[in-house]
Parts: C-alpha cells; sequence; structure tokens
C-alpha cells in the first residue's frame, strides 16, 4: 500500500501544510512566552495546545488552497523540466515568508491587545494604507523585513537540503492525478465552513489560555464572517413585548416618565423648570486615557502620576468622575456611547452600520436649539466610517482631509498633532462667535495612538511610547484651555474631557472591567463647581447628565440617565459593557453577561479587581432577564428605525 502522495501538486501541499503547522507551533510558544505573566500555568495549558493543534489543522486546510490553485495551472511539461524546481523554490519561500510574517504580526498584536486576531484586525485591513503607514512608523520595519526574507530563505535552503524540493518534483504531474486532490481540497474546506467554528472553543478558567488555544489565520476569518451578529438569532431572548415591558420599566426614573403607554415607545420625558442655559460645548473624547493614567484615580500611582499634570488640575477644578466605565474598546464603541448614548449591542457599532442616518443623537439636541454642531477630527475621518456617520447625522466634519498643509504642522499616519487639532477646534469656535451662534463641537484627539510621535521640545519624555503620548495629549489640552480663557466665548462655554475608551482590551477574565475604567471632566470655573462624583454610571450617561446642568426639556430615545438627577437613586446606578460579542450589565456587584449560542455567565463582580465570582441566586436571574430586556430592546430598536431624530413618532 503507497502512502506518499503521487502526485506533485498533493507533495507540494503537503510541504506547505507541515510548514504551516509548524509556524503555527512557534507563535503559540511565542504568545504563550510573552505572556508568561498573565496565563495560567496549570493542566488548561495542554487544552491550549491540544485544541490549538485541532486549530491549526483546520486553518492548515485553508492555508493550501492557493497552492492547488497555482500549481494546477501550471502546464504538466513545466514540472517535467528543470525549471520545476525553481517554481517549487519561489512558492516554498513566498508561504514561508507569508506565514512567518503572520506569526510576527500576531507578536506585535499580542503585544498590542493582548489577544489573537479579532474584529480589530478586521477592521484595520480595511484602512489598508492608514494601517501600513503606522506600522512603517511604529516598528523597525526595513529590518524586520529583511529578517522576513532571511527566514523564508532559510526555508528554502534547509527544503533543498533535505530533498524535499527534489521530492515534490519527482511526482506524477499527470492532469488526472493533479484534479483529484483539488477536488478533495475543495469539499474538504467546505465541510469544515459548515461544521466547525471557533465559537465551539471551550471556557477556560484563564481567558489568555483560550486565546492562546486559538489559530490566529483562522480567527481573523471568523472575525470577518461574525462581525455582524444578530441578536434574536444567537443570544437569549424574550417575546420582543416582554423585552420591551420590562426595558421600559428600568429605563422609566421618577422624574422621567415615559411619552406614551406604546410598549413598543421607549422614549422618555425630560422636563425641567425654569430658563434653559445656552452654553457653547466643546467635548473632547480623548483616545485611550484610561483612569490609571490619572493620579486621581491612584493606580499605579507612583509611575502615573506626573503623566497628567493638566487633567488632575482640571479634576480639582471642575466634576470628576471617579466610577465611570465606557462601553467597550474601540473609538467607534466610544463614539456611539456618547453621541447616541445607547447599550453596545452586539457586532460592530451603530457608527459602522447601514441605516445609520438621522439618528437621535447629541448632535440632534443641540441642533434643535440652534447649535452648529461639528465633528473634528485629527486623522482623516473615512476611518472607522466617522465621516460617513457624522455627516449622515448632520454634523459638519472637520478632519486632516479638509486642512490645507499649512495648517499641519506635525502629523504621523494616525493624524494631525493634538496641538494642531485643537488649533482648529479654536478656530470653529472663534467663527461661531463671531456669527453670534452657539456650538456644539466633539473633538476626537489621535496622538495617544501609535505610533506615539508628535513635535519635540513639548513634554520631558523622549517619543515612541504610550506614557509620553498621554503626557503629550495631556499638555496639548491644558495649552488649549489656557488659551481658550482669553476668548470671548470661554465664559459661556463648558468642557467636557472624556476618554472613548481604555487602552488595554483584554485581561485574565472573560471581560475584564477593569479594562472599562474612564475618567470624565465637566470643567470651567467659572459655570462648575467643584466636586467628585463617585457612584457607578456609564459612558452613555455623560451627555443626559450635560444636558440635565443645562435644564434642558426634550423627549429622548438614549438609554442614558442624567446621573445628578433625583431619580437616579443607587438601585439604578448600572453600566454596561462589551467586546463585539460578550455584552455584560452591572448594577449593584451583579454581573449579568450575555454571549453567542444562547450562553450566558452569572456572577458577583468587584469592579476594583475585575474578578468575577460565579453565583446563581434569584436575585441575579432577575438581573439576567433585565440584561436580556435592555439588550435586546436597544438591538430592536435600531434595526427597526425608532432611534431616529424625529422624536413625535414612537
Amino acid at each position: 500500500m503507497r502512502l506518499t502522495p503521487r502526485s506533485v501538486l498533493a507533495r507540494g501541499a503537503l510541504v506547505a501544510a507541515v510548514m504551516f503547522l509548524a509556524v503555527a507551533l512557534l507563535t503559540r510558544i511565542a504568545l504563550m512566552t510573552q505572556g508568561r505573566h498573565d496565563i495560567a500555568w496549570d493542566a488548561s495549558l495542554l487544552g491550549s495546545f491540544g485544541l490549538g493543534l485541532w486549530y491549526d489543522l483546520l486553518a492548515a486546510c485553508y492555508a493550501v488552497v492557493p497552492w492547488f490553485l497555482l500549481t494546477l495551472l501550471l502546464p504538466a511539461a513545466l514540472w517535467r523540466s528543470r525549471a520545476a524546481r525553481w517554481v517549487v523554490s519561489l512558492l516554498l519561500l513566498l508561504y514561508a515568508v507569508v506565514f512567518i510574517f503572520i506569526g510576527v504580526a500576531e507578536w506585535f498584536f499580542w503585544d498590542e491587545f493582548q489577544v489573537r486576531f479579532n474584529f480589530i484586525a478586521v477592521d484595520y485591513l480595511v484602512f489598508t494604507q492608514e494601517v501600513i503607514d503606522n506600522i512603517q512608523q511604529s516598528y523597525p520595519m526595513p529590518l524586520i523585513y529583511a529578517g522576513l526574507a532571511l527566514a523564508g530563505a532559510g526555508v528554502v535552503w534547509v527544503a533543498w537540503r533535505l530533498g524535499t524540493v527534489r521530492w515534490i518534483c519527482a511526482g506524477d504531474p499527470a492532469w488526472r492525478l493533479r484534479i483529484v486532490p483539488v477536488l478533495g481540497i475543495a469539499a474538504l474546506v467546505v465541510g469544515i465552513s459548515n461544521v466547525f467554528s471557533e465559537s465551539q472553543l471551550p471556557r477556560f478558567s484563564n481567558n489568555f489560555n483560550r486565546e492562546l488555544a486559538k489559530n490566529g489565520p483562522y480567527a481573523w476569518c471568523a472575525a470577518f464572517w461574525e462581525s455582524e451578529i444578530e441578536f434574536e438569532r444567537f443570544y437569549l431572548k424574550f417575546p420582543i413585548e416582554k423585552a420591551l415591558v420590562r426595558a421600559k420599566e428600568l429605563l422609566i426614573l421618577a422624574d422621567t416618565p415615559p411619552a406614551s403607554d406604546d410598549p413598543r415607545d421607549l422614549r422618555r420625558v425630560i422636563k425641567h423648570e425654569g430658563p434653559e442655559k445656552r452654553h457653547n460645548i466643546v467635548f473632547v473624547s480623548v483616545e485611550s486615557l484610561s483612569a490609571a493614567f490619572m493620579s486621581h484615580f491612584k493606580v499605579n500611582f507612583k509611575i502615573r502620576s506626573y503623566l497628567t499634570p493638566n487633567l488632575d488640575r482640571l479634576a480639582d477644578e471642575g466634576i470628576l468622575f471617579t466610577n465611570l466605565y465606557a462601553t467597550g474598546t474601540r473609538t467607534v464603541r466610544g463614539l456611539e456611547a456618547l453621541t447616541l448614548s445607547v447599550p453596545p449591542t452586539p457586532g460592530q457599532s451603530i457608527v459602522w452600520r447601514p441605516l445609520n442616518t438621522n439618528l437621535f443623537t447629541s448632535g440632534s439636541v443641540c441642533r434643535s436649539r440652534g447649535y452648529d454642531v461639528s465633528y473634528v477630527y485629527g486623522g482623516d475621518a473615512m476611518f472607522d466610517n466617522m465621516r460617513t456617520y457624522f455627516s449622515r447625522n448632520n454634523y459638519r466634519v472637520i478632519d486632516r482631509g479638509t486642512k490645507p498643509k499649512s495648517e499641519i504642522t506635525f502629523q504621523n499616519a494616525w493624524g494631525v498633532a493634538d496641538e494642531d487639532l485643537f488649533r482648529w477646534a479654536m478656530q470653529e469656535a472663534d467663527t461661531n462667535h463671531a456669527a453670534n451662534k452657539p456650538f456644539f463641537m466633539h473633538v476626537m484627539t489621535v496622538s495617544n495612538h501609535r505610533p506615539f510621535t508628535f513635535p519635540e521640545n513639548r513634554i520631558d519624555m523622549p517619543q515612541g511610547s504610550r506614557e509620553a503620548a498621554v503626557k503629550y495629549t495631556d499638555w496639548c489640552i491644558g495649552d488649549f484651555l489656557e488659551k481658550a480663557k482669553s476668548k470671548p466665548w470661554f465664559a459661556n462655554t463648558i468642557f467636557i474631557v472624556v476618554a472613548d475608551h481604555c487602552h488595554g482590551s483584554a485581561g485574565r477574565m472573560e471581560l475584564d472591567v477593569t479594562k472599562y475604567h474612564i475618567p470624565c471632566i465637566i470643567w470651567n470655573p467659572q459655570l462648575i463647581q467643584p466636586r467628585s462624583y463617585d457612584r457607578l454610571c456609564s459612558q452613555i450617561d455623560v451627555v443626559p447628565t450635560l444636558f440635565g446642568m443645562m435644564n434642558w426639556s426634550y423627549t429622548t430615545r438614549t438609554f442614558g440617565q442624567d446621573v445628578f438627577s433625583a431619580g437616579y437613586t443607587p438601585d439604578r446606578e448600572r453600566i454596561y459593557v462589551s467586546n463585539y460579542q460578550k455584552i455584560a450589565y452591572i448594577t449593584q456587584g451583579d454581573f449579568a453577561m450575555l454571549k453567542p449560542k444562547q450562553e450566558f455567565t452569572l456572577g458577583k463582580v468587584d469592579l476594583k479587581a475585575g474578578t468575577i465570582t460565579p453565583e446563581k441566586s434569584a436575585a441575579l436571574q432577575s438581573r439576567l432577564d433585565d440584561t436580556i430586556a435592555l439588550y435586546q430592546s436597544a438591538s430592536w430598536l435600531f434595526r427597526n428605525g425608532h432611534l431616529g431624530a424625529d422624536t413625535s413618532k414612537p
């Protein structure tokens, strides 16, 4: 019985698959070494490698498809000539370089996010030019390219020395022997695609061990195909009427009655006595500003305390929210929370989704009062669909592409220096004031992002690290506000500084709540009395709270609450956190998380430590029902067009 493949094509594919498996194993070992302080060194690590091999095998079936397609088209005469060995060597070189490049990319991706490839990698691939520029400015790419070329050449040299190239070329090039393995691999790939999925990977007590079990390319493909997640299909659900009724009960506070008795109408009436205040609003979203960077939060105090002297001063002079949590781990999630004030429904942010036009936003509330509404961004607003989203919702968009080169003093792949951004914001404010028009300006910074470069002689730290970028952004905010004090519009302007998300996106737990703790400061010494607000609240509450401070009355479609209102009692405190597929609802120490395939996790949570203790009780079951109702209702409202700016219709 002959076990060796006879076809030249099948032999080459077998070698390519072995190469893929070898690189996958080495990558897993390398990531284990990099994450040695976070993974659990117990028996589950064997599961990481055992299950990892299974997913490596599945991914290898996909990896060899290009080999089959390339070599199938070459004529049999070529395989019988001396050129065959050079063709095989070139293909092996390409495969080796690609496989090793993926391994290196996974190393850097893990270093940044502590996970294998996921939605972030999918999203970034869409913006190829920006990502390529960012990579080139963040890492020593010439050295990496040279290393890849040498490694690939080394693989080919070994293949020659071992006789592997000769063995492949000695295979039978007959067409009938080549078509059979092609049909076989096609059937295998179709079968794998319909039977297996990454969601079948079991849970681990330590989520780092679970991430280690994944295969990077396979995880990327899974993330690509699963980017849109239909709530009713994949999550625990109620009949929609029941979900809406329960969500309505949870959203209504003593001082925010429902707009109607219709169970499908979740609008609430916000009513304040007395005249409304018409302050200008400058809303600054800071890239990746974890609460841990500020000394007020006393996290790694000795290390972090010198990074944010200006923000620390603002916190003393304004309102500091000490117990506020972001809804997600990406900028688009932060923008969704701060503009729409809705929970983070599964999959992509609404910023990315179709049908996100003319929604009820913070901008629409301001525009209805005659405000000029703008979004000022230091990068290219095409990234993450920002330009489309904001322009569809009637914001004026100012970004790098709208500015002449003369107004840019420094830029990198990700965008202009934050000081340029704030100069643009100052110009917008001056223009509106000259036109006697109140303004709502949402400013999104970019400097606290790789490659962490900025103008020289601004701070006392070298460029290239996140800590230095944090301190530079802090300097820019301080400089902007100091200059704003001399402007005639300053005395009537409220400034809000809030993070879009934290700088890390993964932890030891499935969903580490410590990675969502962000600062928020509302400031203007002439308008705001200093205080610290220590109660639990969500990123989606920031704008409703601001509008409450301005005494605005309106009908809202949001899930956010004015946390200063009398109705926001301790039993109503809650936060929403997510990481694309997993969505959680936390209140009074209770933790309820929904996952695809109708799975869930219940327990008690320690927000400071980030630990979740599994537990079952009637109270937690009730919290699970609340979680289902709120997220299902939010998803249904958006998909059925009930988050529109027109508040006169349910």
